[in-house]
């Protein structure tokens, strides 16, 4: 797979913006690049990770299993998104499982990489996780308003937070 195009694909995107030209080359160097079929798990709900993945072209889905084999789609994911930065940040099981929906090429960076950048180039390893918690934040903002506008529809008491009732002070 020629790398040429690669510094110029990764600047493009949101995960390594604000990156110098030497973190891209850092970078660039190293990212693993592997191709996947339509239907193929690239990684299951509960099973430990250790890289994060960047699609490059393609499509994939994530999914929740809910019990029983029933998967929810909750989200589709194409060229210059990334998934499985959580494992990265908080060390914890995959949230979810993602499936190839279009065959796509994925780069994967592990938390080794990570840390070999931490020691290498400091500055491009805070706008790395600087720019991770940015799209943690609007995931969060993104499943908040997801959550509010169901709860909302559906009446559901048990999802709606109301204020604590304070006694007056006397």
């Amino acid at each position: 797979m020629p790398t040429d195009d690669l510094k110029p694909f990764l600047s493009g995107i949101a995960l390594f913006g604000g990156l110098s030209d030497a973190a891209l080359d850092r970078l660039s160097q190293m990212l693993v690049h592997k191709e996947y079929g339509k239907g193929d798990t690239i990684c299951r709900q509960g099973d430990t990770g250790r890289s994060m993945y960047v699609v490059r072209s393609g499509e994939v889905v994530v999914c929740r299993d809910m019990g029983k084999g029933d998967l929810v789609r909750m989200v589709r994911l194409g060229p210059g998104e990334f998934f499985g930065e959580m494992t990265l940040i908080d060390i914890q099981p995959r949230s979810a499982t993602v499936v190839v929906e279009r065959p796509a090429l994925l780069y994967s960076l592990t938390n080794r990489d990570l840390y070999q950048l931490y020691q290498q180039d400091t500055e491009g390893y805070v706008m790395v996780l600087q720019n991770i918690c940015r799209e943690l934040s609007r995931r969060l903002r993104k499943a908040d308003q997801r959550i509010s506008q169901m709860a909302h529809e559906q009446g559901d008491e048990q999802t709606q937070i109301r204020a604590p009732v304070r006694p007056k002070s006397g």
